[in-house]
């Protein structure tokens, strides 16, 4: 079991963002130490990382709960669950495209910089 500062600091992610998390459901609340400090085991700590795995693929905290709600239900739910990170794997690389042509244009203004040009 670990603390949620050590669980904090593991992840990169704040206590005020696991906090939220437990708040919306995202994560079950975590048992109390003798002196109410929460604590949390591996598997919140697996459970953390893919919700900031999720969070910065852009995927909305409604959309991480509603997945979550599926995971609670079984593995009835798999075709679902398939289907919604499916559905986020090609919104990434949509954003992975946008983000390399960005980046050609970006190189190419630099190569005119490079042989003086002021445009």
């Amino acid at each position: 079991m670990r603390t949620i500062g050590e669980v904090a600091k593991d992840v990169g992610i704040n206590i005020g963002a696991i906090r939220f998390y437990e708040r919306k459901g995202l994560l079950e609340p975590a048992v109390r130490s003798e002196q109410n400090n929460r604590l949390y085991t591996e598997h919140d700590r697996n459970w953390l990382l893919f919700i900031k795995c999720l969070r910065e693929t852009g995927m909305s905290v409604e959309d991480i709960k509603a997945y979550y709600d599926k995971v609670k239900e079984g593995t009835s739910t798999l075709p679902e669950r398939i289907d919604m990170i499916q559905a986020q794997k090609l919104k990434l690389l949509q954003d992975i495209e946008e983000k390399n042509a960005q980046l050609v244009r970006l190189e190419e203004k630099l190569e005119r910089y490079y042989r003086g040009e002021n445009y």
